[in-house]
């Protein structure tokens, strides 16, 4: 038996043979650009949170509800955590670092299972949100651009082979008869 077939085959059984896996990689991570101050100085902190605070009612009122605490109190504890860390990362107050240290963010998803389902439902519920809330056209685009390749680092459970569908701000912007990534509910 050749080493390439070694390589090739499905054989786990130990021999004298050299036994190689292929080097090989789960995921391409894109490059993400957080967002400017420019953002928090277009919308202001409250409409940031109602943002946050929308996008996660949505979230919990879809298929993937079942990620947040039925608990109504921890359920708001974690919007607010999420809120913090939004308003901070487009420039305000440091209140998620103050009490919860580096973001770290794809560990701290670790205990959830997010595949690239459950990432296009979040995406969704985000425009819907973003919709809902009136959020400014001015900046839409850098909060869009900063969240889009964001959302795939929160991938830790794979179901497809290919890279994960990418949804390019001018892409979602454009009314279509069907969206471009899976339907949040209303």
């Amino acid at each position: 038996m050749t080493d390439r077939h070694v390589r090739d085959s499905c054989e786990i059984a130990a021999g004298n043979e050299r036994r190689i896996a292929d080097a090989s990689h789960d995921l391409d991570f894109p490059e993400v650009p957080f967002p400017s101050s420019r953002i928090l100085n277009v919308v202001g902190e409250a409409l940031l949170r109602k943002l946050v605070r929308r996008h996660h009612d949505l979230l919990r009122a879809s298929e993937i509800g079942d990620l947040f605490s039925s608990d109504e109190a921890e359920y708001q504890s974690a919007v607010t955590k999420i809120a913090d860390f939004v308003v901070e990362s487009c420039g305000g107050r440091t209140d998620y670092t103050m009490k919860h240290g580096k973001t770290c963010m794809r560990v701290r998803h670790f205990p959830f299972d997010i595949d690239e389902t459950a990432r296009e439902i979040w995406l969704s519920c985000l425009w819907q949100a973003l919709e809902e809330t009136e959020w400014p056209s001015a900046v839409r685009e850098e909060y869009w651009n900063w969240m889009e390749p964001f959302s795939i680092r929160m991938i830790n459970r794979r179901t497809f082979r290919s890279q994960p569908k990418r949804y390019p701000f001018d892409r979602v912007k454009q009314p279509q008869r069907r969206a471009p990534f899976a339907v949040c509910p209303r």
